[in-house]
């Protein structure tokens, strides 16, 4: 027993010499004009995260931050002196974004993004090429909302297009359908963060949710008349969708320099949310 007890004093003691020298060097890590150069720093250039909220009917994500981690960064220029290039940084996750919210939808992005989403719901293809020249003409990217069976009929053509930056999200209402919409685009974009999008008449959030999959939904779905509607609720965070349709093509370039010349951004849904 007494043994024991020795034993335990001895961990305790060594336990305690550890911690002790470890708030030593954190105390002169602290006071050293190194440290204080990179804290200096990190106030110009930290953006912490813009939390998002649970509306009646839906979630706003929040954008997640970026901090400077000042313990790796010191560590990183220890003997160099400072740098930028040396600088470590660490995201700053909102809280909501950690919790899971696949039974609710996503209705909106985060207004501090100054920004809004157009989703192109494809009807049968025959527009794609058309409106991705009119995104490349005005500098914007785009979001399809496709079904697995015409990604797969597609798939050359966005495999083209993802790589150009604009994304996919999907629109079917059956759960093999989705599993194959799912597999192209793993196999197109690993990166690609998933989405559906609720645009028809036909819940799709169960059998998204199956798969961990966020849904989106939106109150701006127009199938013509583009521009005065857009012009009607124009406000950073929208999202779009438009229809493939001839009378939706022929406004699109003329709605997305409307939205421009507010001086409000488009952005792709993952960029947005």
């Amino acid at each position: 027993m007494k043994k024991t007890f020795e034993y335990v004093g001895l961990f305790v003691l060594v336990a305690f010499s550890f911690y002790y020298t470890e708030r030593v060097v954190q105390m002169v890590n602290f006071n050293d004009p190194l440290m204080e150069e990179i804290s200096e720093y990190a106030k110009t250039v930290n953006k912490s995260c813009v939390e998002g909220y649970v509306a009646e009917d839906g979630i706003v994500l929040g954008v997640n931050g970026l901090l400077v981690d000042e313990d790796k960064s010191y560590k990183n220029m220890k003997g160099f002196g400072f740098s930028e290039d040396l600088v470590v940084f660490k995201e700053d996750v909102c809280s909501i974004n950690n919790e899971e919210f696949n039974d609710k939808y996503i209705i909106k992005g985060n207004e501090s993004s100054n920004s809004v989403s157009i989703i192109v719901l494809v009807n049968d293809g025959s527009l794609l090429e058309s409106f991705v020249s009119i995104a490349k003409i005005n500098d914007v990217k785009l979001t399809f909302a496709v079904s697995g069976s015409v990604v797969e009929t597609y798939k050359t053509f966005f495999e083209k297009y993802i790589l150009d930056g604009h994304t996919l999200v999907y629109s079917g209402n059956d759960e093999t359908d989705l599993k194959k919409f799912i597999s192209i685009i793993k196999d197109l974009n690993k990166k690609q963060t998933l989405y559906c999008l609720n645009a028809n008449n036909y819940d799709i959030r169960e059998i998204c949710k199956k798969e961990k999959i966020n849904t989106i939904k939106s109150e701006y779905i127009y199938y013509k008349n583009i521009l005065v509607n857009t012009k009607q609720t124009l406000q950073k965070g929208n999202i779009y969708i438009y229809k493939e349709h001839k009378n939706v093509y022929e406004e699109f370039s003329t709605t997305i320099k409307h939205i421009k010349g507010k001086g409000i951004k488009i952005k792709t849904i993952e960029e947005i949310i």
